[in-house]
């Protein structure tokens, strides 16, 4: 018994030192790390097996408490901007976010997938979908390409959704010859499962790495 308490307390001490927790705290303060850097340590903060804990500043300005073995081994590097930003340029790689075509495609999206919109009653509670290739910017773009002056985009069947093969650049005098005899329609408040749809379809797209912010 006494033996087998020796090999666990021995074994914990090498976790501590490997990990950097030894007795004997290691002064790291204005090192850095990553995007991080230490300013001091966090003395009333620690984790299971006494781990340091250390007040940082990102070089965005954030200040946080990181873990000194998390700093070492490189598991934190930054308070989250580091990840934000590049999930940022992946969406922008495109350089159209602030062009007329970007404009046209977020607002398809929007009425068809967020229950929140105004116009989601005659799209997206109709059931008018957005085909999964076109939740991606990229693939809309390569489809449709930029729109010709004063021309907008149309469903050539008003009751089938949004995809390649049932759109098109029309004029507005196109548009009104193939609206849908006026009707009085109420608002339909979202449901669950509208609310459901609406996250599943942004989760897939952001996934994706390829879908504009």
């Amino acid at each position: 018994m006494i033996r087998h308490k020796r090999r666990r307390s021995a074994a914990l001490t090498r976790g501590r030192q490997t990990a950097g927790f030894s007795r004997r705290l290691i002064d790291i303060t204005g090192q850095k790390f990553g995007r991080w850097t230490v300013i001091a340590p966090e003395p009333k903060r620690y984790w299971r097996g006494r781990a340091a804990c250390w007040r940082c500043r990102c070089d965005c300005g954030t200040q946080g408490v990181v873990r000194g073995d998390s700093l070492l081994r490189s598991h934190s590097t930054s308070c989250g901007c580091a990840q934000r930003e590049n999930l940022r340029k992946r969406a922008t790689k495109h350089g159209l976010s602030e062009s007329r075509v970007y404009s046209i495609w977020k607002n398809m999206l929007q009425r068809c997938l967020n229950p929140n919109s105004k116009a989601y009653s005659w799209y997206g509670a109709r059931r008018i979908t957005v085909c999964q290739d076109w939740l991606i910017f990229k693939n809309f773009f390569e489809d449709m390409g930029h729109p010709p002056d004063d021309l907008t985009l149309e469903r050539k069947n008003n009751d089938l959704g949004y995809s390649p093969n049932n759109c098109k650049w029309a004029t507005r005098a196109e548009q009104l010859a193939n609206r849908r005899a006026p009707k009085r329609r109420k608002h339909r408040r979202a449901d669950l499962s509208d609310i459901r749809a609406y996250a599943a379809a942004l989760a897939r797209a952001v996934s994706s790495g390829r879908t504009a912010a």
